[in-house]
């Protein structure tokens, strides 16, 4: 398969060429969507599945999606979230691992052909190589989201997911819907925005809680009526 190039971002774009579209259970945290050039950091209990709907309003718009570092990512969870995986290509890492060189090429090569690019593990990263990789980001126009550690990378936003599952009652009962409680944070904005989520809802679909979800009938479904929250034990 062969993926096209992307070509350098040229100066003086009209302000829509210079974002890509976000998924629209995001439109609240990102009205303008994702500006291209920059690094988002997904963390959280919820970071890869986050990472993964950032993504997902890209691909659907058109976009291909470049992924590295994450080796426990499904296919099928990225088909759940909507993004069409025919415009997915990732990178899987060998036994013997890979060193700051290789991954600072796998992640410029990635910069260069894919307007969005998934990484997880910006840890390995040395300073030299992420300020590297930043300035190639910059001049190519893509959008890197980073799932936890960003090391030496420097994020104009950070998106923060907590969770809580429902559907498990008192000794029975199974998983059936998630809410994520959504932060998003940024060096140019005045405050941070916040977003609650169904990923997914009682409905399998992935969208913003509406006022009727957020009343404590509707919010804390579970397959008795009785809720009981999950905790770690051990």
């Amino acid at each position: 398969m062969v993926v096209p190039v992307a070509a350098s971002l040229p100066s003086g774009l009209p302000a829509s060429e210079r974002t890509i579209a976000v998924h629209p259970a995001l439109a609240a945290l990102f009205p303008q969507g994702l500006q291209r050039g920059t690094t988002l950091r997904c963390d959280g209990a919820a970071a890869t599945s986050m990472a993964i709907l950032v993504a997902t309003g890209a691909v659907q718009a058109g976009a291909w999606v470049g992924v590295a570092g994450l080796p426990m990512l499904g296919v099928q969870a990225c088909r759940e979230a909507g993004l069409p995986v025919d415009r997915m290509v990732s990178i899987r890492e060998p036994a013997g691992g890979f060193d700051d060189a290789t991954w600072g090429q796998v992640v410029a090569t990635l910069i260069d052909g894919f307007e969005i690019v998934v990484f997880g593990a910006a840890a390995r990263l040395r300073s030299g190589t992420a300020r590297r990789l930043q300035a190639r980001l910059q001049s190519r126009g893509a959008v890197l989201v980073v799932v936890g550690d960003a090391g030496g990378l420097s994020c104009e936003h950070r998106l923060t997911a907590d969770v809580r599952w429902h559907g498990v009652g008192v000794g029975h009962g199974h998983l059936c819907t998630r809410q994520l409680q959504l932060t998003l944070e940024g060096r140019r904005m005045h405050r941070s925005r916040r977003e609650a989520l169904w990923y997914p809802s009682p409905t399998g679909a992935i969208e913003p809680l509406q006022a009727s979800a957020g009343s404590p009938a509707a919010s804390r479904v579970t397959t008795t009526g009785v809720v009981a929250d999950l905790r770690r034990t051990g």
